[in-house]
């Protein structure tokens, strides 16, 4: 049998749900040459196939007599206290009707005005993982920013900028030469030319700045770059430098100079391992392989190395799990009726794609891999405590979708959570959730903040001495200051989810201090959210993820804020007793009569995702998606005009 018939053969077994299948998928393809599946002949399931709701009798929490909610329940004078360790809660989301109040029908562009009229109209709205990551988005994006300023352009005494790195390389570089030529480009597009150095202008260099300009993939300003005209030029000096290479001897040259210096080399070296930290490793080669290879052929030092693409940067791009995928799939372009978000998930939901970050990973694969648990939440520690309908599955794979983007666009310029009985409480007791509860999404966001607070620190000598960006201005907290806020927020979560749904914390030994501060810190901000600045800022971004040079490009795009009903209710009861007074030995748990529970509903806000195709490699900017956006209104209609 061909290796088109095997594949064509393991995408059919891997629809109905055949181990085999999916491994024989992962072995073909991880062989090189694979050909291109013909997707117009061989039709997957969707992913919404593979979804089913949960079933009760897998649920099985234990009871823990110690897990005690730290919100009594009842009128004061009559406290009784909840333990929810051996509940199991029904999540689902039912379908919005067509004659629904006309506040859950539209799209909003943020999530604070969508929280004003849905509360306006009379609505609950619960605090939702789209919500949360949203404030995440605001600060990640201001962060990267703020750091792509300092790499550029810092002062601090041992480490350089990259701007000086280039300058000290320029005086070793033969000024009538092509490398020469080729360095000074970046200077000049990253704005960074005084009027006395262009009279100097090399001439060999306005082919390269030239070349570099006609390519709008390539130096167009997007995402958060397009704020203030400083963070326009480190886009475009940083871009000029993540361009491939394509003469090698200029490369050879470049190369050789910085290596003949010790110290230059060091600075090069902590360059590059900034970005594969700030983002992740790299999808090709640096100039530090070349002078140890000289005369060997690219594609063979890609091989040695363990990169997939055989060209070398000045800065290459990071790699990413899902460029990798949906190169094996569609090398030759992609036909018409390609999904790449549906390829991406299958992948993940099949075991395809690990997203567990490995050794040596940056940043993004840590962010990624907390937005696992939305596709697979068998997997996070609270599986056995929530009984998932498949409309609520649904919901968090759209989740999925909506914030996996939104975690991309950040990453745009680099990638490629005992006396008497009393009478029990007259109320009924319903689920009581702060936020959408996902404690594994949060935990795993909090480790990621983690993670990037130990690369900074080692190397920036002080993040106090940086704000991060909004489209506004500088953000309000010093850099180091806010990561660590962001840090105790997201672990603050994790314990706030944990308890809404009674699950013990899933944080290790010694990983945080003072618990019940960040509880209370994390409850806090989830009351408060609304006012919040980065909550009133437009959530609506557009990311390319594959492209057929000079022909088209394929995006990703989140198009707006939708709200969404969200209910909740015990299908395996809590247990309860009356709080203990002063000097009185604790009663025993009761478990809840299921005629004293009740269901529990809220709005929650999403994100609406959409994937579409435009003629041509130029970017799209935010403001041109958002212009879109606000003429069309309806998801299809904005799908349509996206893709003219």
């Amino acid at each position: 049998m061909s290796k088109r018939s095997l594949i064509i053969l393991a995408a059919v077994l891997a629809g109905v749900g055949g181990i085999v299948a999916v491994g024989v998928i992962y072995v073909l393809l991880g062989m090189p040459s694979v050909e291109t599946i013909d997707k117009e002949q061989v039709t997957p399931p969707q992913v919404e196939d593979l979804l089913a709701d949960d079933k009760l009798e897998d649920k099985k929490p234990a009871f823990n007599p110690y897990l005690i909610d730290s919100r009594p329940f009842g009128p004061p004078d009559n406290l009784w206290e909840i333990n929810t360790s051996a509940a199991v809660i029904r999540l689902d989301v039912p379908a919005t009707r067509s004659d629904a109040p006309e506040a859950l029908l539209r799209l909003y562009p943020d999530y604070a005005s969508a929280a004003k009229a849905l509360t306006d109209a009379g609505f609950q709205v619960l605090p939702s993982v789209n919500l949360v990551g949203g404030k995440a988005k605001q600060f990640d994006d201001g962060l990267y920013a703020a750091i792509d300023e300092w790499a550029v352009r810092n002062h601090e005494s041992g480490v350089r900028d990259i701007e000086r790195l280039v300058r000290q390389v320029l005086t070793e570089l033969n000024p009538a030469g092509e490398p020469h030529a080729w360095l000074w480009g970046c200077l000049e597009v990253g704005g960074m030319v005084t009027p006395e150095e262009y009279a100097m202008r090399p001439g060999k260099a306005a082919a390269h700045v030239q070349r570099f300009e006609q390519d709008a993939a390539q130096s167009r300003p997007v995402g958060f770059y397009t704020w203030n005209e400083n963070l326009r030029r480190v886009f475009r000096f940083l871009r000029y430098l993540q361009q491939p290479i394509a003469d090698r001897a200029i490369a050879d040259a470049i190369a050789r100079v910085i290596t003949a210096d010790p110290e230059w080399r060091e600075q090069y070296m902590r360059v590059l391992n900034l970005y594969t930290g700030l983002t992740n490793p790299f999808v090709a080669l640096n100039l530090l392989v070349l002078p140890a290879n000289a005369g060997k052929p690219l594609d063979e030092i890609a091989g040695q190395v363990g990169v997939r693409r055989a060209t070398v940067h000045f800065l290459p791009y990071s790699d990413n799990r899902e460029a990798a995928l949906f190169e094996k799939l569609y090398p030759q372009g992609l036909p018409q009726s390609a999904d790449l978000m549906r390829d991406f998930i299958r992948a993940i939901r099949a075991g395809e794609l690990d997203l567990t970050p490995q050794p040596g990973c940056g940043w993004y694969d840590y962010q990624v891999y907390a937005l696992e648990t939305f596709l697979l939440p068998e997997r996070g520690a609270e599986s056995d405590k929530l009984l998932l309908t498949r409309q609520y599955k649904l919901r968090m794979l759209e989740a999925f979708k909506a914030m996996v983007t939104k975690t991309r666009e950040t990453h745009i310029r680099q990638l490629y959570l005992a006396a008497g009985k009393a009478a029990p409480p007259p109320d009924g007791l319903a689920p009581r959730l702060r936020c959408e509860p996902n404690p594994t999404y949060y935990l795993r966001m909090a480790r990621s903040y983690a993670f990037l607070q130990r690369l900074l620190v080692a190397n920036v000598a002080d993040l106090n001495r940086l704000r991060g960006w909004r489209e506004s201005g500088p953000r309000g907290l010093p850099l180091g200051d806010e990561l660590e806020h962001m840090r105790m927020l997201f672990y603050g979560l994790h314990l706030v989810s944990c308890e809404d749904i009674g699950m013990e914390a899933q944080t290790l030994p010694d990983e945080i201090e003072n618990a019940d501060y960040l509880r209370v810190m994390a409850a806090k901000w989830l009351e408060d959210w609304a006012t919040d600045p980065d909550m009133a800022t437009d959530t609506r971004v557009a990311v390319p993820v594959y492209a057929m040079p000079g022909r088209y490009t394929r995006f990703w795009a989140t198009l707006g804020v939708r709200p969404m009903r969200l209910e909740a209710h015990y299908v395996r009861y809590p247990s309860w007793r009356a709080k203990q007074k002063h000097g009185e030995h604790p009663a025993e748990w009761e478990e809840v009569p299921s005629y004293r529970t009740q269901d529990a509903e809220w709005i929650i806000l999403g994100d609406d995702f959409g994937e579409f195709q435009r003629a041509g490699d130029t970017p799209l900017t935010r403001k041109q998606l958002r212009e879109i956006c606000d003429q069309h209104k309806e998801k299809a209609a904005i799908l349509q005009a996206l893709g003219k």
